[in-house]
């Protein structure tokens, strides 16, 4: 019996299927079988039903999970515990927003590179729904969302903050004077995505339910949300750090609001109970990267 018997055991468990426990522990499903072949004749038990499509766990199975999770964890705090941090080898799955993929993320990959040369970077893009699931599921290790979080089983660092304002296209017709939540809502609003914090907070301002969304349209590409406000199919809350280029060149205008704009903080994540000293190392080298205020 050795750990990466054990840690194959714990993988087809999680994701239910030895082809994608191999997919994401980066090797052949007939290694993945050998692995659970070998550990199933040391124990002298079958740990899982093959009867059908999607395998499940025997009954000694189940009884194994909490012994085989005792053991990775401690091997785990071993390799942390004794080995040098810049000999850590392994992939680290971190999920960004795409502002951050725009901004100061490929910073981020490079000073990682450097401080742990042995660390294979995975990225994955996507509003905040994707990497709060992605985070509770294990499908990431890491993520940087926008807005803050209460859950308590979540490790999490403020990264800054940055600037969104009401925008449109220099071709739309706006109303005269300082436009209120009132004045807005008779406006088409383009919403980055539908259940994104994005949304959410253009809601508050709105004075909307969160369930509710104005008339208007949704994309869950920022670039794309910027592209449709140029072209004049409505307004919409943009960050303005990264579209200066296209408010100074008069492609984009602010609207002149009340109040007039808001600060919307990020934050880098993980889980609590799976926190290792690699993971808290690596948020921190978020907190380095990030450009935001």
């Amino acid at each position: 019996m050795n750990t990466k018997q054990l840690e194959s055991f714990l993988t087809i468990a999680k994701l239910g299927s030895f082809a994608a426990a191999a997919e994401r522990l980066h090797v052949t499903q007939s290694t993945i079988s050998a692995r659970i072949q070998e550990l199933e004749e040391t124990l002298g038990v079958a740990l899982f039903d093959r009867s059908q499509r999607q395998v499940h766990l025997t009954p000694k199975g189940r009884d194994l999970i909490a012994y085989a999770q005792q053991v990775s964890d401690l091997f785990a705090e071993i390799k942390e515990q004794i080995a040098s941090t810049n000999s850590m080898t392994g992939v680290v799955r971190v999920g960004v927003t795409e502002l951050v993929a725009l901004t100061w993320l490929s910073h981020f990959a490079k000073l990682v590179r450097k401080e742990y040369p042995g660390i294979l970077l995975e990225f994955a893009v996507g509003l905040n729904p994707f990497l709060l699931e992605g985070i509770r599921s294990g499908e990431l290790d890491i993520a940087v969302i926008a807005g803050p979080t209460s859950d308590t089983e979540l490790c999490a660092s403020h990264l800054g903050n940055v600037h969104f304002y009401w925008m449109c296209g220099s071709t739309f017709e706006l109303p005269e004077g300082t436009l209120n939540a009132r004045d807005l809502r008779k406006l088409p609003i383009i919403y980055q995505g539908t259940d994104s914090f994005t949304t959410q907070v253009t809601n508050r301002w709105l004075g909307l339910p969160t369930i509710k969304r104005q008339r208007g349209t949704s994309c869950n590409s920022l670039a794309a949300v910027k592209s449709l406000t140029v072209a004049g199919v409505g307004i919409s809350l943009l960050p303005d750090g990264i579209f200066a280029d296209s408010l100074a060149s008069g492609e984009l205008v602010k609207l002149s609001t009340d109040p007039p704009g808001l600060d919307m903080p990020f934050t880098v994540i993980y889980l609590e109970r799976s926190s290792s000293k690699l993971f808290a190392e690596i948020a921190s080298l978020c907190k380095v990267s990030s450009s935001f205020n």
